[in-house]
């Protein structure tokens, strides 16, 4: 068979084709354009997140090397710097000498260490505000949080006191000597950090100095490898290679492999991006694929008449694929750049969703944003004009010319009965003279509503109200940072009885009641207590991340010792807002699933409370023996005390278990019992009751307590729901412009491919009223089967939606309100366009519609 040469005939007759359509034309380029926005806001956001992330990651991690190593001696350092797999020159040096011990400093940690340049530049989280490196021996580089701390200027050869703890054989002596420095540098953090951990620099000069006459602390090295695969695999080579090494050593997690590790992983973090994308490519394929769909059935007789002087399906292929090309070519580059603008804007609203809002520059530039763009539009585009291609090619030359709007595989049937005749049976049977186009237009359509009553879901569950009672107890809560950790830490300073007794006495306090926590509680392994935890369900994951693989079981019973979190509160009333408020669901419900909560009886004493689960060995009314631990091993010494189960709780798993007990019974089990929370009820002003507050805690001068209020949670919880409605509420109005739109192309295409038919109709006596009836039936009859679908699957949608998006402390609550706007409009757009179209093509005579031929 010969092969036809008629490459620029196919482009002359799919250029004159494009210039014919221009209504196709101008509704293919917004919808396409519309699919692009949808694609590249979202990848703005998903992308920029991504990257912000990682940054965010490095950021925590202190450096953006690969790995750090601390411990390192200088023979070790060669090693590492001979080394074929390390990039020589990212390695960086830090000589760490002491941490300061200035008053100032009581709650925070201050090293002082020598940072060679790459080991500045590693600090990914530092950014210099102002001066230099030191240079010479009195010159320092510092934080302008510890610049604030010591009260001095951000001044450059400000004059800074550091006091350095005396060393004598590894000891501190008990003494500190003052140093006196210049300041020649100071900078600020990228992401504000909440850890109490900061470096000063200061001069390989004074390191020299300094270390003639004291002891100094280890080196630590950072550095990359050539290749960022399997960090951890190279880092054990390289640590066989230094060997004897007993640092501490890690790996960047920014650049471990983020594998989704289960089944709920996979459902929380991963399916809600893959549903975005295939929600955006159906709505996108069902409005073009209509458009493409309606323009060939128009344009048959055309493609007929050129398959009659050879023309092949291959060629009528090309004709179709080379007209969306250049459709493509408009409206993709408009919708990146709508896309950009609108990701951009909206992006600071997505991160504040996360944990790292307060990341002071987001890149969101990366051009994987506008490649993942192009390729979903351009994809969803082919797909979408595929079929209707095929249909141009697939028809006969001889069918073509006899072609018509209905569906081809329905045989006609006559209609018996005197009802046929009737306006609205007349406008049902319109409706679905075309079964596939009348069926995208209901998908289109009732995607777009489904996708609105899901975020309308989404929106009114929330209550604000709600989620700040799921985060504190009280009105006002004063929270010791600290307390929990009195048993490893010396020189705290807990919350003065004093205060507690002048918040009571403030004016509109109702009630004051405290909580008391130890995190790091152990009690002896042995008994009803070791049964318990015996019986408990271990998840191998669980165990490898916190446990590095090692079995819990055998380590409790090594140590004879296990770890108990213990809470002591004043009244039983606090465990009974705390279940009734979901706050102990961390672990499981924070259910009770055996016996009942006695406030009365509790508040006496000798009760305890459990975490236990489905298969508890231990029984409501049984006695409990707690033998806590005074020291690291029962050899030390403990307390011991026998206590009654009062209720069982849900939840416990991988050999964690919580306690709740009174406050006086916490008092004889933990020695170090410090208040962790005071919880402060109010009943007048909240705000006037914190800012005395606020007062009376500035006076007492406790560097570890600050006051939270439930005012500032509401306050956070709204701007939330606000976030989800404008992020939300976009890809709604988008997807619903979509959809609209695909109903009007059908609509505007049906009449006037039906202009015809009517001037027949109007002929034979059929009213202008009358046509108008039928056209809007046939709207209405649109509406009230996308209503239909709304209150079925619709509802589905909004139930699935809530549960895969499930705020926490959110309700479901149904979207009555949503259901009727969404109604309405539906019911409005099939009203209003049909009657719109036929006015505009009624203007011309009837005989001038009859004559023109189809």
């Amino acid at each position: 068979m010969l092969r036809n040469n008629n490459q620029e005939i196919i482009k002359k007759l799919s250029k004159r084709s494009f210039k014919v359509n221009k209504i196709r034309n101008i509704i293919s380029i917004i919808a396409i354009t519309l699919t692009t926005v949808l694609f590249t806001s979202l990848f703005t956001v998903g992308v920029s997140m991504m990257d912000a992330f990682n940054s965010y990651m490095m950021m925590e991690y202190g450096t953006s090397s690969h790995v750090q190593m601390q411990e390192v001696d200088k023979s070790q350092i060669d090693i590492i710097k001979n080394s074929e797999s390390i990039d020589k020159d990212s390695i960086g040096i830090i000589k760490n000498i002491d941490s300061a011990k200035n008053p100032e400093f009581l709650t925070q940690t201050i090293n002082l260490a020598v940072y060679d340049r790459q080991s500045v530049k590693n600090a990914i989280n530092t950014e210099m505000v102002e001066g230099s490196l030191p240079k010479s021996k009195t010159d320092i580089v510092m934080p302008i949080e510890v610049l604030d701390m010591l009260k001095l200027p951000h001044k450059i050869g400000t004059n800074v006191s550091i006091e350095i703890p005396v060393v004598k054989d590894g000891a501190y002596t008990g003494e500190n000597k003052t140093y006196k420095f210049k300041l020649s540098g100071y900078f600020t953090y990228k992401t504000a950090t909440a850890i109490p951990l900061h470096d000063m620099y200061v001069s390989d000069d004074f390191y020299n100095e300094y270390k003639k006459d004291n002891e100094i602390g280890p080196l630590c090295i950072t550095f990359n490898f050539k290749n960022d695969k399997n960090l951890e695999k190279q880092l054990e080579d390289l640590i066989n290679k230094i060997k004897p090494y007993s640092g501490k050593y890690s790996v960047n997690p920014a650049f471990l492999d983020n594998q989704v590790t289960n089944t709920s992983e996979f459902i929380r973090n991963v399916l809600p991006v893959v549903l975005l994308v295939i929600v955006i490519l159906t709505s996108g394929y069902l409005l073009i694929y209509n458009i493409f769909y309606i323009s060939v059935v128009k344009d048959i007789k055309h493609y007929g008449l050129l398959k009659t002087i050879g023309t092949s399906p291959k060629q009528l292929i090309k004709l179709i694929i080379n007209q969306a090309n250049r459709l493509s070519l408009i409206g993709i580059p408009i919708g990146l750049f709508l896309g950009f603008i609108i990701g951009k804007m909206l992006l600071p609203v997505a991160m504040k969703f996360t944990t790292i809002s307060d990341l002071k520059s987001i890149d969101s530039s990366n051009i994987a944003i506008f490649i993942g763009a192009i390729i979903f539009s351009y994809v969803t585009v082919r797909i979408s004009c595929m079929k209707p291609a095929k249909l141009a090619s697939s028809v006969s030359e001889v069918d073509a010319t006899r072609y018509s709007d209905r569906d081809s595989n329905i045989k006609k049937k006559a209609k018996k009965g005197k009802s046929g005749s009737k306006i609205h049976k007349m406008a049902l049977s319109n409706m679905f003279r075309n079964k596939k186009k009348a069926l995208l237009v209901l998908m289109s359509m009732s995607l777009s509503c489904m996708i609105f009553l899901s975020v309308s879901t989404i929106i009114s569950s929330s209550d604000p109200k709600r989620s700040a009672e799921g985060m504190m107890v009280g009105d006002i809560e004063i929270q010791h940072g600290e307390a929990q950790n009195a048993k490893i830490h010396e020189n705290i300073i807990p919350i003065d009885e004093e205060f507690i007794k002048d918040v009571k006495n403030l004016d509109g306090v109702k009630s004051v009641d405290r909580i008391y926590k130890d995190y790091l509680g152990r009690v002896a392994y042995e008994g009803m207590l070791k049964e318990e935890f015996l019986s408990q369900r271990i998840d191998k994951e669980y165990v490898d991340k916190y446990w590095q693989g090692e079995d819990p079981r055998e380590l409790a019973k090594f140590h004879k010792s296990v770890t108990l979190d213990i809470s002591g509160v004043s009244s039983g009333k606090i465990i009974k807002e705390m279940i009734e408020n979901n706050m102990l669901d961390y672990y499981g419900e924070g259910n009770i699933i055996e016996g009942k909560l006695d406030i009365e009886k509790f508040n006496k004493g000798g009760y305890i409370i459990i975490r236990g689960h489905e298969g508890s060995k231990v029984k409501v009314g049984d006695k409990i023996k707690l033998k806590y631990i005074i020291g690291n091993t029962p050899e030390e010494g403990y307390t011991t005390n026998e206590l009654e189960v009062m209720a069982i709780l849900d939840g416990a798993d991988n050999f964690n278990m919580d306690v709740y007990v009174n406050e006086d019974d916490y008092k004889k089990i933990v020695p170090k019992a410090y208040v962790q929370n005071v919880v402060v009820n109010v009943d007048e002003s909240v705000d006037e009751v914190e800012k005395n507050i606020e007062k009376l805690n500035d006076s007492y001068a406790n560097p570890y307590t600050h006051i939270s209020s439930k005012r500032t949670y509401i306050e956070e919880a709204k701007e939330t729901q606000a976030m989800i409605t404008i992020i939300g509420m976009s890809g709604v109005f988008i997807i619903g412009l979509i959809g609209v739109l695909n109903f009007i192309n059908t609509m505007v295409t049906n009449i006037i491919s039906r202009n015809q038919e009517f001037a027949m109709l109007e002929a034979v006596g059929m009213t202008k009223k009358q046509l108008k009836k039928m056209l809007v039936l046939e709207g209405m009859y649109y509406g009230v089967i996308i209503t239909f679908i709304n209150l079925t699957f619709g509802s589905l949608a909004t139930f699935l939606g809530f549960n895969i998006m499930k705020l926490r402390y959110s309700v479901y609550t149904y979207p009555i309100e949503a259901l009727l706007i969404c109604t309405v409009l539906v019911l409005l757009v099939s009203v209003i366009v049909p009657l719109i179209v036929y006015k505009i093509i009624s203007k011309e005579s009837i005989v001038d519609r009859i004559r023109v031929s189809e």
